[in-house]
């Protein structure tokens, strides 16, 4: 490879380098948005999915707590000897992959809280984490009772992310509040493991279909602005030409006439000239 070719494949792995460098710089700086909508599984007036796309786009937050534990190594918190609550039972129901790559932009949560005697009044808290990233909160459910074991005091959450969210496996956490309780009265982190099977999502803005957008950068000499897609793809020409180029094989050709009158073809020919003294 010469000199040119070395040139053209340095620029233009340089250009995917500093592009793979703002994509990651622009999802650091995205801000993940949802909207969720709960009810008890028992109630049968509310049709979740038709009713998520009506409600209020929220922006996640960053689970402020560092304290996650190991799914084995969770234990209740509660201030409260008298009662003992656990989340017997959970699944995730994935929806809407528009795009067919397997990645989901909607799900629907089914978790069951018992509590070992009486009933209580609860809400819970939803995080997503994306292979291992930070914890952020999605949503947090409206007020629900429950009654002992009762397995018809289910509640599910139905959510729609809508931008932020890069595809990926991703793990759930549920947390449980009680009004009886101070602090948090059970949790649960759901992945393959205990769910058998991978939480795979994306946001509805990646599942529609890749969006380019343009950043549009100032040029100072000349009076005007580009976008740096412009300015990116004309780099890549030039860098492509110039290979092109390089690779291509220089003669050079000259016409002449031949005593018939047609005309032929000949690659220049340096001739050796000899001077006589």
């Amino acid at each position: 490879m010469n000199t040119k070719s070395q040139f053209g494949l340095a620029g233009l792995l340089c250009l995917i380098s500093l592009g793979a460098f703002a994509q990651t710089a622009f999802d650091s700086k995205t801000v993940q948005t949802s909207r969720s909508v709960g009810k008890q599984v028992s109630d049968d007036s509310i049709d979740l999915r038709q009713q998520v796309k009506s409600q209020e786009v929220v922006s996640g937050n960053l689970l402020q707590s560092t304290t996650i534990k190991p799914r084995e190594q969770q234990v209740v918190v509660a201030n409260r000897h008298d009662q003992y609550f656990t989340i017997y039972d959970a699944d995730v129901e994935l929806l809407s992959d528009l795009d067919g790559d397997g990645y989901h932009h909607a799900l629907n949560v089914i978790f069951d809280v018992d509590v070992d005697y009486d009933g209580a009044t609860l809400y819970a808290k939803l995080y997503l984490s994306r292979e291992g990233g930070p914890w952020i909160q999605y949503t947090t459910t409206d007020l629900f009772h429950i009654f002992g074991d009762d397995a018809g005091d289910a509640y599910e959450v139905t959510t729609e992310l809508i931008d932020g969210y890069p595809p990926g496996y991703y793990a759930l956490l549920v947390e449980i509040y009680s009004l009886n309780h101070v602090d948090m009265v059970a949790s649960e982190i759901f992945d393959h493991h205990n769910l058998g099977k991978d939480i795979t999502l994306e946001d509805l803005n990646r599942d529609e279909g890749f969006v380019f957008e343009e950043v549009e950068v100032s040029v100072s000499h000349g009076g005007g602005s580009f976008s740096l897609f412009f300015w990116l793809l004309l780099v890549q020409v030039v860098i492509a030409a110039r290979g092109v180029l390089t690779l291509s094989p220089r003669k050079t050709i000259i016409i002449k006439k031949d005593t018939s009158g047609l005309r032929s073809f000949f690659p220049t020919r340096v001739a050796k000239t000899h001077s006589t003294r």
